[in-house]
């Protein structure tokens, strides 16, 4: 097969613009509402799950959400990559590290009080973390 002009210019611009030519040739497949909304939307649904009494396994199910939401934040190119390790940081590790804290060392009876208030900054924690990511996209 024989190289033609063309063919030479688009792989010599390759070698010279690196990855950024890639990237800024890449078309965004997810909206930026569908990850914000996913991690938002997955304490939500827990929370009302928890308050309706379900069983633990349906909690399973914001969970997965959530998961979702992160790995869709992390594949998409309206944030930049420290947005994007803030993002998960903020609406998926912190308020796992809460829960697990919760579980082991908080429990019990005489602090409803310490849970309606870790419950609270979970909630602020993941809503408002996906409110941040939503605000500080890429708009172009």
């Amino acid at each position: 097969m024989k190289s033609t002009s063309t063919d030479t210019a688009y792989q010599e611009r390759d070698v010279h613009a690196g990855a950024g030519a890639e990237a800024a040739g890449r078309k965004a497949r997810v909206h930026p509402a569908v990850p914000a909304g996913l991690i938002a939307g997955s304490y939500v649904l827990a929370l009302l799950l928890q308050l309706a009494g379900a069983p633990t396994a349906v909690l399973s199910v914001a969970l997965l959400m959530r998961i979702v939401g992160c790995v869709l934040l992390c594949t998409s190119l309206f944030w930049r990559p420290w947005q994007k390790v803030t993002g998960v940081l903020v609406t998926l590790v912190v308020p796992a590290l809460a829960n697990i804290l919760w579980n082991r060392e908080l429990s019990g009876e005489d602090t409803m009080a310490l849970r309606v208030l870790a419950d609270v900054l979970q909630l602020v924690c993941v809503v408002g973390g996906a409110a941040w990511l939503w605000w500080t996209r890429r708009k172009d």
